[in-house]
C-alpha cells in the first residue's frame, strides 16, 4: 500500500486535483469503476475522465487495465525512492566543519553483490591509479560479455568510495534518455525532491559540469552497449540516446574534478577519440582470469580431473560467465569430469553461451558478419593484407579497415603477433551458425529446385579451411565434414544424397561464374566428403 499523505505529495506535484485524487486512491485500492461511482456519487463515465486527467499528468498513454497498472509501478519506485532517502535522513547525522549536515554520499542502485570476487588485482591497480592518483574524468572498462566487467566496476568503487564526496552507480540496461538521466544525477546531487533544470541537454551537462568541479564525484555507467545502435559498426548511438555520447564527450573534454566510469562490449566513439596514455581519457581492455583465479571457480563447483583445468581455462579465456556455465553442465552432464567433457567438441557453446553471443553477434552490422564469418572458416590468426587476399568481399579497403577496427572495439576479435582471429567459443559459434545456414540452403533446393535464394554458400569459400591444432584432445572438424553430417542426418541414402547434391551443382553450372560464386566449388567438396 501507498500511504495516503505520500500520495497526496505526490499527486499535488504533478497538479493532480482534489477530485482526482479521491477517484484515484479508491482505483489504488482496488475499487471498481461502479463502486468508486457510488462511493463518490458521480457517473461511472466521470469516474473515468478523473482517472484519464490523471495518467495525462503522470504521462501515461495507452489503453485500458494497463495504465492503472504502469502507474501503481510509477508510484512504488516514487515511494521506495522516498523511503531510501528517509532512511539516509535517520541515520546519524554527520556535521561539516561549517556546521553544515552533509547530504547522503552514495547511490549504489542496483549494483549488484560483490562479496565473492575473483582475482582482478592488477586491473584494480591500473584502474585506481588512473582515477584517484592520476584524476582520469573518463574511463571505459571494456571486455567481452561474461568477461565480469559489473562486478569489477562495482568492486573498484567500493575501494576508492572514500576518495569522493558523492558515488552514484546506474545500469543502462533501461536507460531513459540523457536529458532525464542527467536529471536523476542532479535530483541525488543537490538533495532535492525538484531541483533546478534547465531546459536544453545542453545547459543540463552544463548545470552537472559545475557539480563535478564543485564536487568529487565518482558516476559509474553500466552496461554502456545498451544504448548503442545494433547494425551499425561499433560506438554509434540509438536515436533516442545521443545525448549521453555528448555527456561524455564534454566529461572528457571540459576541465573538472570528478569521474566518469563505463563498462561496456563496445568502445564508444568518444573514448576512442580522446583517450591518451597521458589524456585525462583512458580505456581498459579487460581480459580473462589468470589460471590459478579461473581454477577456483572449477573448485568451487567441484570438478575433477584438475590436470584438464588449464585447457578448460584456455577454450573459454578464462571468461568467469562462460565458466560458470560450463561448469555446472560439466557437473550435471558429466559427473564433474573435464577430461570426458572436453571430448565432446559441439558441447564448447552451451544454451545459455550461446544466448549470450548471439545476442552480441546480432548487434553487428552485415559487413562485420561476414569478416566473422570468413574468420571462423579460416580457423587460424590472418594479417589485414592477407585476410584481404583470401576472402572476397565486394567493399573498399577502407570498409574493410573500419569493419575490423569496430570488430575490436565490440571485443569479438582477437589480436595476436600472427594476426587477427575470433576467440575459441566465438569462432565455435560462428561456424556452427555457417554449418546450420548452409545446410538448410542445400535442403531447400533439393526439396524446390530452386537455386535462386542460395546465398551462403556462394558468398564463402569453404575450401580455404584450413587444418587447425588440435585442442584439448578434441579434432576440429572442418565445416564440409559438419554440412556432410547435417546432410547425412536427413537423408541416410548415400547414393541418393549424392545424386541430389550433384543435380545441384549441375544446374548452377547454367549460371554465370559471377552469379554462382563459391557455390560449385563447394558443392564438388561437399561430393567427394560425401563419397
Amino acid at each position: 500500500m501507498i500511504p495516503l499523505d505520500f500520495l497526496k505529495a505526490v499527486a499535488s506535484e504533478q497538479g493532480v486535483s482534489d477530485t482526482e485524487l479521491e477517484a484515484l486512491s479508491l482505483a489504488l485500492e482496488g475499487e471498481p469503476i461502479p463502486a468508486i461511482a457510488t462511493k463518490l456519487d458521480i457517473r461511472p463515465e466521470a469516474v473515468r475522465k478523473r482517472l484519464g486527467e490523471v495518467y495525462k499528468k503522470f504521462h501515461i498513454s495507452g489503453a485500458g487495465p494497463g495504465k492503472l497498472a504502469k502507474l501503481q509501478q510509477i508510484l512504488v519506485s516514487l515511494h521506495q525512492k522516498d523511503q531510501k532517502q528517509h532512511i539516509f535522513a535517520a541515520l546519524p547525522e554527520t556535521v561539516a566543519a561549517d556546521g553544515a549536515i552533509a547530504q547522503p554520499r552514495q547511490d549504489w542502485s542496483e549494483a549488484p553483490d560483490v562479496s565473492i570476487f575473483y582475482g582482478r588485482s592488477e586491473d584494480l591497480a591500473q584502474l585506481k591509479r588512473w582515477i584517484v592518483e592520476e584524476s582520469c574524468r573518463l574511463v571505459a572498462l571494456l571486455g567481452m560479455v561474461g568477461i565480469g566487467k559489473t562486478a569489477l566496476s562495482v568492486k573498484l568503487a567500493q575501494q576508492v568510495q572514500g576518495e569522493f564526496d558523492r558515488v552514484i552507480w546506474r545500469s543502462l540496461r533501461h536507460a531513459p534518455p540523457a536529458r532525464d538521466f542527467i536529471a536523476d544525477l542532479l535530483q541525488f546531487l543537490s538533495h532535492q525532491r525538484k531541483p533546478f533544470l534547465p531546459e536544453s541537454l545542453d545547459d543540463r551537462i552544463s548545470y552537472l559540469l559545475e557539480y563535478f568541479k564543485t564536487s568529487r564525484c565518482l558516476v559509474i555507467l553500466d552496461n554502456l552497449e545498451s544504448i548503442l545502435r545494433p547494425g551499425d559498426f561499433a560506438g554509434h548511438y540509438e536515436d533516442k540516446y545521443k545525448g549521453y555520447g555528448e555527456l561524455l564527450r564534454r566529461m572528457g573534454e571540459e576541465p573538472h574534478n570528478s569521474c566518469l566510469l563505463l563498462t561496456s562490449v563496445e568502445k564508444p566513439r568518444e573514448i576512442a577519440l580522446q583517450e591518451g596514455e597521458n589524456l585525462p581519457v583512458r580505456s581498459w581492455q579487460m581480459a580473462g582470469l589468470h589460471d590459478e583465479e579461473a581454477a577456483k571457480i572449477l573448485k568451487s563447483k567441484r570438478l575433477t580431473d584438475e590436470s584438464k583445468w588449464a585447457n578448460l581455462i584456455k577454450v573459454y579465456r578464462g571468461n568467469p560467465l562462460a565458466l560458470k556455465i560450463v561448469s555446472t553442465t560439466i557437473q550435471e552432464l558429466f559427473c564433474g569430469s573435464v577430461t570426458q567433457f572436453l571430448k565432446q567438441r559441439p558441447t564448447l557453446v552451451l544454451r545459455d553461451m550461446r544466448d549470450l553471443i548471439e545476442s552480441e553477434f546480432e548487434r553487428l552490422s552485415d559487413l562485420e558478419k561476414q569478416i566473422a564469418n570468413w574468420l571462423a572458416i579460416l580457423g587460424h590468426p590472418i594479417f589485414l593484407t592477407d585476410l584481404k587476399n583470401n576472402i572476397w568481399i565486394p567493399v573498399s579497403e577502407l570498409k574493410l579497415f573500419e569493419a575490423l577496427e569496430s570488430l575490436g572495439r565490440r571485443s569479438l576479435i582477437e589480436k595476436t603477433s600472427a594476426g587477427f582471429t575470433l576467440p575459441p567459443v566465438v569462432m565455435e559459434f560462428v561456424k556452427n551458425q555457417l554449418v546450420e545456414e548452409i545446410s538448410a540452403e542445400i535442403f531447400r533446393v533439393i526439396r524446390t529446385g530452386n537455386t535462386e535464394n542460395l546465398e551462403w554458400i556462394k558468398r564463402y569459400d569453404l575450401s580455404i579451411e584450413s587444418e587447425k591444432e588440435e585442442e584439448n584432445e578434441s579434432e576440429n572438424q572442418a565445416t564440409i565434414d559438419r554440412i556432410s553430417e547435417n546432410l547425412r542426418q536427413v537423408i541416410r541414402n548415400q547414393s541418393s544424397l549424392q545424386e541430389q547434391v550433384e543435380q545441384v551443382s549441375t544446374k548452377l553450372q547454367e549460371n554465370s561464374p559471377l552469379e554462382v560464386g563459391y557455390a560449385i566449388d563447394n558443392l564438388q567438396h561437399l561430393i567427394a566428403k560425401i563419397k
